[in-house]
């Protein structure tokens, strides 16, 4: 996966790019790894280049969303002012990412206020969508949930 293609980095200038890619550290995680626990200081996002992770509500497990296309983007929490993860992320499978330290982020985007706008505008609709997803989901329950109350 070329990273520099990810939907946030869309529209970014190639010197911004470069700065990203030169914090950006890639590291490899068998299955079952922990990314991040919900609560945890939220460092960190990261690029997914190969693999799948799921992301859960801590102790009840359940799955809020799975990512598995190389370049979605994982843990963005400290990305919009969050001191904490909101989820907790697992491989499931052998996975390779790019991880990147927030702060170091924010800073290139200060520096950088045309890429920065560019920036936060692709992470927005990432999140928009990712919102829209959960309500598809939410809406499947409840409709399922409904029929079977009506049966009873």
């Amino acid at each position: 996966m070329d990273i520099q293609k990810a939907e946030l980095l869309r529209g970014l200038s190639r010197d911004c790019i470069s700065e990203i890619m030169d914090i950006a550290i890639q590291e490899s995680y068998g299955e079952g790894a922990c990314l991040f626990l919900r609560g945890d200081l939220a460092g960190h996002f990261y690029f997914l280049l190969m693999g799948r992770v799921k992301l859960h509500l801590g102790e009840t497990g359940k799955v809020i969303h799975h990512v598995s296309r190389p370049g979605e983007i994982i843990g963005w929490s400290g990305l919009v002012g969050r001191e904490a993860y909101t989820a907790t992320a697992e491989c499931t499978m052998p996975t390779e990412l790019h991880k990147i330290e927030a702060g170091k982020l924010r800073k290139i985007m200060e520096k950088n206020p045309v890429d920065g706008l560019v920036f936060f505008d692709n992470l927005s609709k990432i999140l928009g969508d990712r919102l829209l997803q959960s309500y598809s989901r939410y809406e499947k329950v409840f409709v399922t949930s409904t029929v079977i109350e009506s049966h009873r």
